[in-house]
């Protein structure tokens, strides 16, 4: 399964990805967001997301830039059977933000969701001093749904409906 965008590529992640994934959660900005994660947290997390799409038919993406193919983030689908809901999320490399490649890829995934799964609506779970990420829901057409917690993490959750 591949979703392409006007200037993106995302596939299925693989665990071939590891050292992409790795160098992307190095950044300051991503381990704030996310926490530090180790190159076996990383391992784990890829497997398990290898897993995801063969019990669920969709799950994370690996984010590549169509023109050169490097990798550029991460996005995609994920259930998450505690809210029972499907969250779309992003992660970037660095010098792939602020140029519209979140809103790129996240609108690329809520249309999918939408258009393959009989989902109500597509969450985005963002940390409230998350502007950057808060501002790509809002240009996904997302609002606020409610205020949650998230592997302890105090969230805001965004919602795009299908039917608006």
């Amino acid at each position: 399964m591949e979703i392409e965008t006007e200037r993106l590529i995302m596939r299925p992640v693989r665990v071939e990805d590891v050292d992409d994934l790795v160098a992307m959660h190095a950044d300051p900005l991503t381990r704030r967001v996310f926490g530090e994660w180790t190159r076996d947290q990383v391992e784990d997390w890829a497997e398990r997301s290898v897993r995801e799409w063969e019990e669920r038919g969709r799950g994370k993406l690996s984010i590549l830039d169509r023109e050169s193919g490097a990798f550029v983030g991460r996005s995609g689908l994920r259930f998450w059977p505690e809210f029972d809901e499907t969250e779309v999320g992003w992660v970037l490399m660095p010098e792939a933000r602020g140029r519209g490649v979140a809103t790129e890829a996240g609108r690329a995934c809520v249309e999918w969701g939408f258009r393959d799964f009989a989902l109500p609506y597509v969450t985005a779970m963002i940390a409230p001093d998350n502007d950057a990420s808060t501002a790509v829901a809002r240009r996904l057409g997302m609002t606020p749904l409610r205020e949650d917690v998230l592997h302890d993490v105090p969230v805001v959750v965004h919602a795009a409906r299908r039917d608006a």
